[in-house]
């Protein structure tokens, strides 16, 4: 695992701190298996087994987590041993199944009541305002969930245009595209300087007390994100695998003198990037601008390569965000309050 981290995904994947977490849960789920006694020492390849790959979907499970994650999860073992056995360092690579009951990737989406719920929810608390921020631009663009975390203002924004692909960075299989900006957005897009995605940390001041915030670049908002579902109402209660609900004991400190529930997210950042795409056909925007923005490859080099030119340039496309947002903003008004009354962050704070 760490041969591939360092030697294949670290140079050649998209992504490759997903994997790096991934691989992270193996490690921790090795441990849990060495505690119960199921492993006799660290594991190797020849304990790789269906019956051992089943758990670790069910002990994932467990956490909450959906079956896509656990399905990624799980490619961070399966790529590792094939790339080991191609390369001659292992005699042959164990069978690695794939998470059962895996719901297809497309069937959620928001509607817009559940955006405008989620927009507020992350409105309403300063570190949970880079939520709002991420999903101002995967809604206004259909961009992936990396380039948005990835997104530097000052680099990748010029001339109405957002340009995903940083610049001398080389493009993979998933591309990421150039799309205009959308009036709506904006306004957000000049709050402050560097990367777009950037979390508050709260901190207090010694001598006065007051709390101030720190902002730093935010690379994973996972977290943050599933936090602001469950404020927005847009989530579950937890199950264990056998099906049965889980609870958890009362906070005494807060008061609480009966179990809660668990709750988990319905949904994940990519969902918004879905959510765009069906907004989009709905409002009857041409299939090829919704995949132009999606970041699908297109038909010609010369079209791919200089169509962002064009004045009449995804201008369906960005009709149709603003179709979109006026929707929203007949349930409520937080994506606009930058435009009502600007905001400034003091980074430097």
């Amino acid at each position: 695992m760490a041969d591939w981290l360092i030697d294949h995904a670290q140079p050649n994947l998209s992504d490759p701190v997903r994997y790096a977490n991934g691989v992270a849960h193996w490690l921790a789920f090795f441990a849990d298996e060495r505690a119960t006694g199921r492993l006799p020492g660290p594991p190797t390849v020849a304990d790789i087994n269906s019956a051992l790959v089943e758990r670790f979907h069910t002990w994932r499970a467990r956490q909450g987590v959906s079956g896509h994650t656990i399905a990624r999860d799980t490619a961070a073992l399966r790529q590792p041993l094939n790339w080991a056995w191609k390369r001659n360092m292992i005699a042959s690579a164990p069978f690695v199944p794939d998470v059962k009951h895996k719901a297809e990737p497309r069937d959620l989406v928001y509607s817009v009541e559940q955006v405008a719920r989620l927009l507020e929810a992350a409105w309403s608390l300063e570190d949970r305002q880079h939520i709002h921020m991420f999903a101002m631009i995967m809604l206004s663009t259909n961009a992936r969930v990396e380039a948005v975390l990835e997104l530097d203002k000052d680099q990748q924004v010029r001339d109405g245009l957002i340009y995903f692909n940083a610049p001398g960075r080389q493009q993979t299989k998933k591309r990421r595209s150039i799309v205009p900006i959308c009036p709506t957005l904006a306004p957000w897009l000049e709050l402050y300087q560097g990367r777009a995605i950037q979390w508050q940390k709260r901190h207090l001041d010694r001598s006065t007390g007051e709390p101030w915030f720190e902002y730093l670049p935010a690379d994973s908002i996972k977290t943050a994100f599933n936090k602001t579902l469950i404020a927005a109402g847009i989530c579950h209660q937890a199950i264990d695998d056998e099906g049965s609900p889980i609870w958890l004991p009362p906070r005494h400190k807060l008061g609480e003198t009966a179990p809660r529930p668990k709750l988990v997210g319905l949904g994940s950042p990519n969902t918004l990037r879905h959510t765009t795409s069906t907004e989009m056909h709905r409002r009857g925007v041409p299939e090829a601008q919704i995949e132009t923005a999606a970041g699908h490859r297109g038909t010609g080099t010369n079209n791919r390569h200089y169509r962002h030119l064009r004045p009449e340039y995804l201008t369906q496309f960005v009709e149709g965000v603003e179709a979109f947002w006026s929707d929203v903003g007949k349930l409520t008004k937080v994506h606009l309050v930058n435009q009502r009354k600007p905001v400034v962050f003091d980074l430097a704070a």
